[in-house]
C-alpha cells in the first residue's frame, strides 16, 4: 500500500495544477464532464473541496443564463444527473427543447442510444411534481427495453442504475469504460487504477481481520441454522463507505450486520416461540445472569455475542470521547430484538396485521436506523449527539423512505419462499388481505411505493434555501442514500443477501480479488 500511495501523490498534484484550476475560457460542459469522470472512477474523496467549488460556481453561472444552456441532450442529462447527486436543484424544464407540444419527447432521439441512457439516468433523480422526468423515465426505459437485445450500453442501465449502484462496483466497471473513451485522461485513469489497486488492499487486510474474528467464535459450528456472511456483512460496509479514511467505520459497522444476522436467522427461522420470549425478556434485563434460564445452548452463545458486541462499542466509544453513541446504538439493537420478538407473537398467533399496523414495526425490522445510526460510530466527522437524535425522530423523510425502500424490496422477493416455510404475514400478504388484491396487483403498488420513496429521498440531498434545524447533515445522508443503494443491488430480482452467491458473487470478487492491470 505505501508504494501505491507514493505513486498517487504527484498524480493528484497534477491533476489539481492542471485541471482543477481551469481559467475561465473552458467551456462548463468540458469541466463537468471532467468532474462526473473523477466521481465515477472513485478518486473523488481527493478532490472533495475543489470539486464542491467548481460546482457551486457553474451551478451560479448557469442559473445566471436561466439555465437556458446550449447542449444536445447527452450533455444536458449529465449535467442534470451531476448537479442533482450534489443538492443542486437544476431545473427539469431544461428538458423541455426536447419534446413536442404534447409533452412527448420526440421520437428522433430514440437512435441516440448514448443520450437515452443519459437522459435514463438523469431521471432517476427526479423529485416529486416533475411529470416531465416521469416522462422521460417512461420514454427511455422503452426505448432502452428495445435496444437491450444488441446494445451493452442498454443492459447495463437497466441493470443497474447509476444512481442507484454501489459506488466501488460502479467504479471498477467504469474504469473499464474509461479506458476505451478517445477522450480519457491518462494522468485521470493511472490515478484510478493506482488508487483502486491501493484501496481493494486495505479492503483484504480489513477482511481477514473479520474472518479471524468470525472463525475463533466458530458459529459454523455451533449455529448452524445461522446463515455465514461474514463476507457479505464487509462488502456491504463497504457500500456504504468505500473511501479509505473510513477503515475504523467499516470495522464497526460489519459487527453490527453480522449481530443482525444472526438475530434475524434465530428469531425468524430458528427460535420456538418460548426460546424467544426467554431470550427476549434476557435483552430486557441485559445482564449475563439472564443466561442461567436458557434451556438451549445457541441461546447463550446469541445473547452473549449480542452482549459482548455492544459492550464493546460502549468501551470503544467512551475512549474516542462520544459514549452517547454506543447508548444510541444499543436502544437500535433492542428496538430490532423487540420488532422481531413481535413477529414472533404474530405468528404463534396465526395473526395477519393491518398493512399499516405491520409497517409500523416493519419500519424498524426494515433496519435503516440501527444501520444509519450505527455507520455514525466510528466516524470521526461525527462527534455531536444531535446527528443520532435526528435519525430516530419522527418525520424524518430520509430515514423513512429508505426504510420503504429497504422493507419494500426485500418483500416483494422474499415473501413467496418465507410464506412456503412457514413465516409470519409479509407486507404483501397484509395489503392483499386489507385490499382483496392479488399478489400481481399489490406488487405493483409496492414498485411505485418504492418509486416515491427514491423520489422523497432525492428531494431531501437538495440542498434548502433555508436549512432546517432537524436536517441530517450531509455526512449521515451519504450513509442513509448508501443504504438505499445497498437495498436496491441485493433485492431487485432475489434476496441477494441470503444467495449472494447467485446475484453479488462476481462483484464481490472484483472488489476484493482482482487487482487491475497498470
Amino acid at each position: 500500500m505505501e508504494i501505491y500511495a507514493k505513486e498517487i501523490e504527484p498524480l493528484k498534484e497534477d491533476l489539481r495544477k492542471k485541471l482543477f484550476i481551469m481559467n475561465d475560457s473552458v467551456d462548463l460542459g468540458r469541466k463537468l464532464s471532467f468532474i462526473d469522470a473523477v466521481e465515477r472512477l472513485g478518486v473523488s474523496y481527493h478532490f472533495e473541496s475543489e470539486i464542491e467549488d467548481m460546482l457551486n460556481k457553474i451551478f451560479k453561472e448557469f442559473a445566471a443564463n436561466n439555465f437556458d444552456i446550449d447542449y444536445d441532450l447527452y450533455n444536458t442529462a449529465c449535467q442534470f444527473r451531476i448537479f442533482r447527486q450534489h443538492g443542486h436543484k437544476m431545473p427539469c424544464d431544461v428538458f423541455n427543447k426536447f419534446t413536442n407540444s404534447d409533452g412527448k419527447f420526440k421520437e428522433s432521439l430514440r437512435n441516440d442510444i448514448k443520450a437515452i441512457v443519459s437522459l435514463y439516468e438523469a431521471a432517476h433523480l427526479r423529485v416529486y411534481g416533475e411529470p416531465i422526468l416521469d416522462e422521460a423515465f417512461a420514454f427511455a426505459t422503452d426505448v432502452l427495453q428495445s435496444s437491450a437485445p444488441y446494445s451493452e450500453l442498454a443492459r447495463h442501465a437497466l441493470k443497474q442504475v447509476l444512481h442507484f449502484g454501489i459506488q466501488r462496483v460502479e467504479s471498477r466497471l467504469f474504469i473499464s469504460f474509461y479506458e476505451e473513451d478517445e477522450t480519457r485522461h491518462e494522468t485521470l485513469l493511472k490515478l484510478a487504477k493506482i488508487d483502486f489497486n491501493r484501496v481493494q488492499l486495505l479492503y483484504r487486510k480489513e477482511l481477514s481481520q473479520v474472518l479471524r474474528w468470525w472463525h475463533v467464535l466458530d458459529f459454523k459450528t455451533k449455529l448452524p441454522y445461522a446463515r455465514q456472511r461474514s463476507v457479505e456483512c464487509h462488502f456491504w460496509s463497504i457500500a456504504m463507505y468505500y473511501e479509505p479514511q473510513h477503515s475504523h467505520a467499516r470495522m464497526l459497522l460489519v459487527k453490527v450486520l453480522l449481530v443482525i444476522s444472526i438475530l434475524d436467522d434465530t428469531y425468524d427461522a430458528y427460535g420456538t416461540f418460548e426460546e424467544l420470549e426467554l431470550l427476549t425478556e434476557a435483552f430486557e434485563r441485559w445482564d449475563l445472569n439472564a443466561m442461567e434460564q436458557f434451556p438451549k445452548e445457541y441461546m447463550k452463545l446469541v445473547f452473549q455475542f449480542v452482549y459482548n458486541i455492544y459492550n464493546g462499542f460502549a468501551k470503544e466509544m467512551t475512549e474516542l470521547g462520544k459514549p452517547y453513541a454506543a447508548k444510541f446504538a444499543k436502544d437500535r439493537v433492542m428496538d430490532l430484538i423487540r420488532s422481531y420478538y413481535t413477529e414472533a407473537k404474530w405468528y404463534k398467533a396465526k395473526y395477519v396485521p393491518t398493512f399499516e399496523e405491520y409497517m409500523v414495526n416493519a419500519r424498524i425490522t426494515g433496519v435503516a436506523q440501527i444501520l444509519t445510526t450505527s455507520s455514525l460510530l466510528g466516524m470521526e466527522e461525527i462527534m455531536e449527539v444531535k446527528p443520532f437524535k435526528q435519525i430516530i425522530q419522527a418525520p424524518n423523510k430520509a430515514i423513512r423512505a429508505c426504510e420503504i425502500i429497504g422493507r419494500i424490496m426485500d418483500d416483494v422477493v422474499s415473501h413467496e419462499e418465507e410464506q412456503a416455510r412457514g413465516h409470519v404475514a409479509s407486507g404483501v400478504e397484509c395489503y392483499m388481505k386489507d385490499y382483496n388484491m392479488s399478489r400481481e396487483e399489490v406488487v405493483q403498488i409496492f414498485n411505485k411505493m418504492v418509486e416515491d420513496a427514491w423520489k422523497e429521498l432525492n428531494e431531501e440531498f437538495l440542498i434548502k434555501s433555508r436549512p432546517g434545524d432537524d436536517d441530517l447533515p450531509k455526512a449521515v445522508l451519504k450513509r442513509v442514500l448508501n443504504l438505499a443503494r445497498v437495498v436496491d443491488a441485493l433485492y431487485k430480482v432475489i434476496d441477494g443477501y441470503t444467495y449472494s452467491a447467485k446475484l453479488i458473487k462476481g462483484d464481490i470478487i472484483s472488489t476484493y480479488t482482482q487487482p487491475i492491470p497498470l
